[in-house]
């Protein structure tokens, strides 16, 4: 047997996948919400029994390998050595030998020796005295913090780390592969990025060190900004990582909420205080990539940037993209002279943080609160100003009710007609932005035209009931698939039922799509989707609907095809051609 097989035979897939999204049982499989593409209705099938999952939305599928690889950005052999680690299962020395040659293997041993190097300098070396006087005394950071946190320092010397990591055999191309390193190519020399700097590590969720955000001890405009981060490197996009994620997880998925603050020391001191549920972004506003991580843990989301026009902006950028993304989005309003951040905060008064957190407002209501405080109400064109920010967020809500209970708040307040607005609101709209993609358009990413949904409807019900294709086969005609990437199921099933007055898929091996998946045990996913727990009789009846559908979507076609040729026949001035080709349209009629 081989290793994959045994791991995947170890590993139970609905167990796994549900520790990424919220499965809910569909007969015999399990659905959620797919995490790979924007969707309300759930088209992502999990089948416990072949451990497979497919996504009927984007098209995506495979087994336990393929789901990890796509949520994790991982390479196979990376994805092979975690998994094989959590099955229990020893893999071949070939196995262990291709996941070493990695480079990115190779990185993030780099990374945690430089880890341990700055923590180890930070801790006990007397060169690092005034970084420690000013974390433990200035910012209030307890040893044991300092510790968990794996928080260091490196003097200001050329090379140090470089020459450090050399001795422990790395070689210099992987160090200036990891970021810790730069090359000047004039001098044909190496030395330090990080240098006379407090060392902040930057884990993934798996608790790898990706990367390094180093702050100035001693401000020096000439070494540099205050913060420096490690460059994007094989291991390190900060579009995909959470700063303490990996730490905060637990708590996050306990409490089903997270805490967004925009600082790395914000973060500590939150975890510090006892706030364990706490993450940053590395300096920038939420991308989609890592909302899509937030969301396998937790869909609410309560934000606090600081109170400067800069943490305003971000906050904002980020409200947009958590909003166009389907999270419940709260904000979180430091009273006045509480402090900037979190940090400050929880140095003057934690129970004022606490509250604030706990009494967070909707995103929304904070949007409401910003444009009426400012807003003058007693001339329309104030009133127009108001409207024309707000509709502008309103429109960002991917979810029609919550959509019309803000308008219909906005007109209240404003003291308008809901219609008025709602004709505004369909302006906005139309203009140009990011939204989320109805199930509709999701559908059309893999199929071809109108009449393959129904196609893939009415074989996905023939799977779950084949008796359906015996009670309706008088009405079927092998034209209606034959330009159907299903089309070999039709003539499958006539096979099957000529040879033995009964349709089984079971054993039907030549039935593939084009990625080499099993096409009955697809659909039978497709079927649970939507028909889970439906008995026979309801399956049949549907099954006709669906087949009307296809007939009618057919004769659509073929009555367009015959009108070309009508016209031609027309120009031509062939009467008989004519005449034969209006007695088949009247047909079709």
């Amino acid at each position: 047997m081989s290793d994959t097989q045994s791991i995947k035979d170890r590993l139970d897939i609905v167990q796994f996948i549900q520790e990424y999204l919220p499965l809910k049982k569909a007969g015999a499989n399990w659905k959620a919400p797919c995490p790979f593409h924007r969707e309300k209705t759930p088209s992502f099938m999990v089948h416990p029994e072949k451990q497979i999952w497919h996504c009927f939305g984007c098209g995506k599928g495979g087994d336990v390998f393929t789901f990890f690889q796509e949520m994790e950005g991982l390479d196979f052999p990376e994805a092979l050595k975690i998994l094989a680690e959590r099955a229990g299962v020893k893999l071949e020395r070939s196995f262990e030998n291709e996941a070493a040659k990695s480079q990115k293997n190779r990185i993030l041993e780099i990374n945690a020796k430089a880890a341990y190097f700055f923590n180890h300098f930070l801790t006990e070396m007397p060169a690092a005295q005034a970084a420690r006087d000013y974390l433990f005394k200035k910012r209030g950071l307890s040893a044991k913090t300092v510790e968990e946190w794996q928080i260091g320092f490196i003097p200001e010397q050329w090379d140090l780390l470089t020459q450090y990591l050399l001795k422990k055999g790395n070689g210099i191309d992987d160090l200036v592969a990891s970021g810790l390193t730069i090359k000047n190519e004039e001098r044909k020399s190496h030395y330090d990025r990080f240098r006379g700097r407090i060392m902040f590590p930057i884990w993934d969720v798996h608790n790898n060190v990706v990367g390094f955000t180093g702050r100035q001890l001693v401000e020096n405009a000439e070494a540099g900004g205050k913060y420096v981060n490690t460059p994007q490197t094989a291991v390190y996009d900060k579009s995909r990582v959470i700063y303490g994620l990996n730490k905060a997880k637990n708590e996050i998925k306990a409490k089903d909420l997270i805490v967004l603050v925009e600082g790395q020391m914000d973060v500590i001191a939150c975890h510090q205080a006892g706030m364990t549920n706490v993450v940053a972004v590395s300096g920038t506003a939420l991308t989609e990539e890592q909302i899509r991580l937030f969301k396998r843990f937790s869909n609410n989301l309560a934000v606090a940037f600081d109170a400067d026009e800069a943490g305003q902006k971000a906050a904002e950028r980020s409200l947009d993209m958590a909003l166009i993304q389907g999270l419940n989005v709260r904000v979180i309003r430091l009273p006045a002279g509480a402090g900037k951040d979190a940090d400050e905060c929880l140095k003057k008064n934690p129970a004022v943080w606490f509250k604030a957190v706990e009494e967070s407002a909707g995103a929304m209501d904070w949007r409401f609160e910003k444009a009426f405080a400012s807003a003058d109400l007693t001339s329309p064109r104030g009133k127009q100003a108001v409207a024309g920010i707000l509709l502008q967020e309103i429109a960002k809500i991917p979810f029609a009710v919550e959509r019309e209970g803000y308008l219909k708040r906005l007109a209240e307040r404003l003291g308008v007609e809901a219609g008025v607005l709602r004709e505004e609101l369909a302006k906005v709209k139309k203009t140009p932005g990011p939204r989320v993609a109805s199930d509709e358009l999701a559908a059309q990413i893999t199929l071809s035209d109108k009449a393959e949904p129904w196609n893939e409807v009415f074989w996905a019900l023939v799977v779950k009931s084949p008796e359906i294709f015996v009670s309706l086969r008088g009405y079927l005609r092998p034209e209606y698939f034959s330009d159907s990437p299903l089309s070999g199921l039709y003539g499958f099933c006539e096979k099957r039922y000529n040879e033995n007055d009964a349709v089984d898929f079971s054993d039907a091996p030549e039935l593939k799509n084009s990625s080499g998946e099993n096409l009955p045990d697809l659909l039978l996913m497709r079927a649970e989707k939507d028909y889970a727990g439906w008995e026979p009789p309801k399956l049949e009846a549907e099954a006709a609907k669906v087949l009307k559908n296809i007939d009618g979507e057919w004769r659509k076609k073929q009555r367009s095809a015959l009108g070309i040729d009508l016209r031609q026949a027309q120009e031509a001035k062939d009467n008989k051609k004519e005449d034969e080709i209006l007695k088949k349209i009247m047909e079709l009629t």
